[in-house]
């Protein structure tokens, strides 16, 4: 769903009710459809629909029969009820055909909007969990990372190595660079493979849902919490739980995942009951953590319970020969989402093997993805590459000539500019360019105002 709104379809043969409901639904941040009757409404039903708002009492097929269908064809979208009958049987009956909540009319607007924004948490939760079964349906395949390199063959047998051991453990390394597959890899060679892997993107998450999302909540926990909602910890139960991008984790929600790792304990929001975590934590970042700790958004604590046994993963352009093995397993993986097999020519691979690659194996996936969409006879050629590889020898016509008396300040903002436009802003990557540390870019940009 990401960089579109979800979309709630409400059904209801009132015009009147329908804006009203359109107005809130769309106060909730959501993209709304309308519909005027219940054949009408579940032919406005698909993929994207993450909430379902349904009148009881309609001519025609009517709230009930709905749900019948529902049940049947789209079994897991939530759906709300609304009827201005506000009879206990209705409400038992629409229950007992699979509604997750019941508002009478007239409706107060917040709650609405509360029970709209629940129902969404429900329909991602559900979707989450389903893309889960299916990441780990093959129940204790071992997942093998691509290690043609000597510092990658070290990082494979030191995963082996700590698997069964349920220390928990930080990898680092850039964006893209497989922090991802290396924590599968420790989950999948160890006595946890048979167990659910779940993982948890800090910064994919709203902060006002993290909490929950992480610890889980009990009913009445907050306005909208309708019912008890188990959380990530508790879903990963016996198995791993893997944190990506843990430098994004809000400072105040630190001490909790603190308490985790010390105690093995923790509670629902809202409850009292102390749960047990048997969890295995692999948390992974790219962030600097030596500055996030000075900087106080990081708690040194945490980060020493964290980095028990630290890996950290080197960029692609620090391993070139991976860039053919790497090749043939992702065009592996592209051909069984195209339908169709690609290869390299031998000038297209020379030419991957000498590009920097700042996106790592994320940015190689997406060149080889879009490389095979355009090819032609199944080949990939130089001219099927995109610009920023095929040019990419064009820095080393740049002159120095006509720098003398330029002072050495001016030199150092304008390459400081030119380079972090090059990147995009990435400083990061800035600083790799430049021959610095991230933490003297920084510094660099407040001296030059910046």
């Amino acid at each position: 769903m990401a960089g579109r709104k979800s979309e709630l379809v409400i059904v209801d043969d009132d015009a009147t009710i329908r804006r009203l409901l359109a107005y809130h639904g769309e106060r909730a941040g959501f993209e709304v459809v309308l519909a005027e009757d219940g054949e009408m409404g579940l032919g406005l039903i698909s993929d994207r629909t993450e909430v379902l708002v349904l009148d009881l009492r309609m001519p025609g097929m009517d709230g009930f029969a709905c749900l019948e269908h529902l049940a049947e064809k789209w079994p897991k979208i939530p759906v709300v009820v609304l009827s201005s009958v506000d009879d206990p049987s209705d409400v038992v009956r629409a229950m007992k055909l699979g509604a997750i909540d019941y508002i009478t009319k007239p409706f107060d607007p917040d709650e609405l909007i509360a029970v709209l924004l629940n129902a969404r948490r429900l329909s991602r939760a559900e979707r989450e969990n389903e893309e889960l079964r299916e990441a780990i349906g093959g129940g204790g395949a071992k997942v093998e990372m691509v290690a043609a390199s000597s510092q990658m063959q070290q990082v494979f047998e030191q995963a082996k190595k700590v698997a069964n051991i349920d220390s928990t453990v930080l990898i680092t390394g850039e964006s893209g660079v497989g922090k991802g597959v290396l924590a599968r890899t420790i989950h999948s060679h160890g006595d946890r493979s048979e167990k659910p892997f779940v993982p948890v993107s800090c910064p994919a998450i709203p902060r006002e849902l993290l909490e929950s999302e992480l610890f889980g909540h009990e009913k009445g926990a907050f306005t909208g919490a309708t019912k008890r909602r188990i959380g990530k910890i508790e879903a990963a139960q016996g198995g791993t739980l893997f944190l990506d991008e843990i430098g994004d984790l809000p400072l105040d929600l630190q001490p909790k995942l603190l308490s985790v790792l010390q105690d093995r304990e923790f509670q629902r929001v809202g409850g009292e009951t102390t749960l047990t975590a048997d969890v295995r934590i692999i948390a992974a970042t790219n962030i600097d953590f030596e500055q996030q700790i000075e900087e106080g958004s990081f708690r040194s604590d945490l980060y020493y319970r964290l980095s028990v046994i630290p890996f950290e993963l080197p960029p692609l352009r620090e391993r070139s020969e991976e860039i053919e093995p790497l090749c043939a397993e992702l065009l592996k993986k592209i051909a069984q989402r195209q339908k169709s097999k690609a290869r390299l020519s031998k000038g297209a691979l020379r030419l991957l093997q000498t590009y920097d690659w700042p996106g790592n194996i994320r940015q190689l996936e997406n060149v080889l993805e879009r490389a095979s969409a355009f090819c032609s006879e199944g080949v990939i050629e130089e001219k099927d590459l995109p610009t920023e590889i095929t040019r990419e020898g064009d820095q080393s016509d740049l002159t120095l000539k006509g720098l003398g008396g330029v002072s050495l300040a001016k030199l150092e903002k304008e390459a400081l500019i030119q380079t972090l436009e090059l990147c995009g802003g990435n400083k990061a990557e800035a600083a790799r360019r430049l021959g610095v540390t991230e933490k003297s870019v920084y510094n660099k940009l407040k001296r030059h105002n910046l």
